[in-house]
């Protein structure tokens, strides 16, 4: 069998794995009460529940407003200039959901055209209708493709966005290649993904308990790959020529909002696919983030701009 043929098989067995989970019964009972942001949210403040203890119906609202926060904040952090001709101008949106990000973009900044990639098909064909929707088509679109094998040139987006998709792929050396490959050059970065914690100079790996805790966090039920250290992210980043190399915990950002899932799913249909999957995962979630087992994880990386340094080379010699 080619290696062609074999890559081509592999896709489509992590396209129906994922499918299965996140389906369009999902998505639609989601998006209903959740909207089109299917991500963590960044809360400034802790939720407030109510007399009886639980959430109330506002905290959708908040939910959705954290979200499109988290956006607006790592935007931000990462020094992305806002609009104008300053601007990013073309924008890669690497495992983008329901292509929430990618309108948000497509809005945000008047000259960009933004491109989206998913490995689910009824991502995209979601994505597609919703973005027709709004009348973004022209510069919004999408497309069924896999983030280890991106099917665009080098040096061809100046923004690269990868928002949670990373839990998604086992091979990440092959994903940090791919994004910094397709990144121009003077062109940025963007990735969060949840992690495990470091490990201590003296361990050489997790306790059996802490282990156990992941496990019950991300299965082959929610079609995530498996866990690593921020540390890998960092070397693979240097290890493909990238500079500026910038990384963060925004747990306790990012944790205020997990309730509000647990919340979701518990009183949500089980008979749905994927219902019952994340009911069990999320508590497990929440536990980890306030154990600091696990960490909401963020990225940024410059692709060092090969001409200039060569001249600059050049000049000192």
């Amino acid at each position: 069998m080619s290696r062609e043929v074999h890559g081509q098989e592999e896709q489509h067995q992590q396209s129906s794995a994922f499918e299965q989970t996140y389906g369009g019964d999902l998505f639609a009972l989601w998006s209903e009460s959740l909207g089109d942001h299917c991500h963590h949210g960044y809360y400034e403040n802790h939720l407030q529940l109510d007399g009886n203890g639980t959430l109330n119906e506002d905290s959708f609202t908040l939910a959705r407003e954290a979200a499109v926060r988290l956006i607006d904040k790592l935007l931000l952090w990462a020094n992305i200039p806002d609009g104008g001709g300053h601007g990013p101008q073309r924008i890669l949106d690497v495992g983008m959901g329901l292509g929430a990000a990618s309108r948000y973009f497509g809005k945000r900044f008047p000259h960009a055209t933004v491109q989206g990639i998913s490995l689910a098909k009824v991502e995209v064909e979601i994505a597609t209708k919703l973005t027709a929707s709004q009348n973004l088509s022209d510069k919004v679109s999408f497309l069924y493709a896999d983030a280890r094998t991106l099917p665009f040139p080098n040096n061809e987006y100046d923004l690269v966005w990868c928002l949670e998709c990373a839990d998604h792929i086992l091979e990440r050396e092959q994903l940090m290649k791919e994004l910094a490959r397709v990144t121009a050059p003077g062109g940025k970065i963007v990735l969060t993904t949840m992690c495990n914690r470091e490990l201590l100079p003296h361990e050489k790996s997790l306790s059996e308990s802490e282990k156990e805790v992941l496990e019950n966090i991300f299965s082959d039920d929610l079609a995530v790959a498996s866990w690593s250290q921020p540390s890998l992210y960092l070397r693979l980043a240097e290890e493909n020529g990238l500079e500026a190399i910038q990384s963060d915990n925004w747990t306790k950002y990012v944790t205020p909002g997990v309730p509000i899932w647990i919340h979701f799913y518990k009183n949500s249909d089980l008979s749905i696919v994927g219902v019952k999957a994340f009911s069990m995962a999320l508590p497990a979630l929440m536990k980890a983030y306030e154990q600091g087992l696990v960490e909401y994880f963020v990225f940024k990386a410059v692709k060092i701009i090969f001409l200039i340094l060569s001249l600059l080379m050049l000049i000192i010699v």
